[in-house]
């Protein structure tokens, strides 16, 4: 699929529609809005809110790469990612809801993490809580702790807004591949969806990102605290320096 540049500062209006021939030869539309993810037009997130509260899959910069944003109590929406990811059903999801605070409706609160936050000021961290019943048992089936983000864009910000439950965050590639850093590379790699239900509803173009690492991930639960991903530091420091704050 080619796509043509929209200048920037488009609104709404400047609606991309890209024709993608499929294997059948027929044609679908597939909307593409250019977006300021960092100043984002309210108009759009909205729309895109609507998508997500619907059912529905929107696919939108992050502080780090390109990611999936589904309702994660739906679990329709939930079968759609591991589909469309060809992820493996025993991995778990990383989830969002902003602020912090609304979390622990959810999982339980940990008194480290602030003193976690604290600490590492500028680097994107999630936190894998324990989970409580109010999760729904087919979200993130046979663990016992969920990851939740404590990290947001401009684009989290205004989203949630418009959102009272949690989303999936999880990066928009097929599983094992490379993070996508751009539009484009988001529909090379889903376009053989398009036309199919397994189709994202919108795409938000934010323009190519800074390649970055993905958040590191903390678990903290009653075995103490666990580094699982250590993001920019590495997980060894990131390890060394936890040591130091949990003492």
């Amino acid at each position: 699929c080619w796509l043509p540049r929209i200048p920037s500062g488009s609104r709404l209006s400047s609606v991309l529609f890209c024709k993608i021939s499929l294997l059948t030869h027929e044609f679908i539309d597939l909307e593409i809005i250019k977006i300021n993810y960092k100043k984002p037009d309210p108009q759009v997130v909205k729309k895109a809110a609507d998508i997500i509260k619907s059912g529905g899959l929107v696919i939108a910069p992050t502080e780090t790469v390109y990611a999936i944003f589904g309702d994660a109590l739906n679990r329709e929406t939930i079968e759609k990612v591991f589909q469309l990811k060809q992820r493996d059903p025993g991995k778990r999801f990383d989830l969002t809801l902003c602020p912090c605070e609304r979390i622990y409706e959810y999982v339980e609160y940990n008194p480290l993490i602030p003193k976690i936050l604290a600490g590492f000021p500028k680097l994107p961290i999630s936190f894998g809580l324990p989970r409580k019943k109010t999760l729904p048992p087919f979200l993130n089936s046979g663990f016992e702790t969920v990851s939740f983000h404590f990290f947001f864009s401009q684009l989290d910000k205004e989203l949630f807004k418009y959102i009272d439950t949690p989303l999936i965050g999880t990066s928009a590639n097929i599983s094992g591949q490379p993070d996508v850093s751009s539009a484009e590379k988001v529909v090379e790699c889903f376009s053989p969806t398009f036309g199919t239900p397994l189709e994202p509803e919108l795409i938000l173009d934010g323009g190519k990102l800074i390649k970055k690492n993905p958040s590191a991930i903390i678990e903290l639960s009653g075995n103490g605290i666990k580094v699982i991903r250590g993001g920019d530091i590495g997980a060894e420091k990131l390890r060394r320096d936890l040591d130091k704050i949990e003492k």
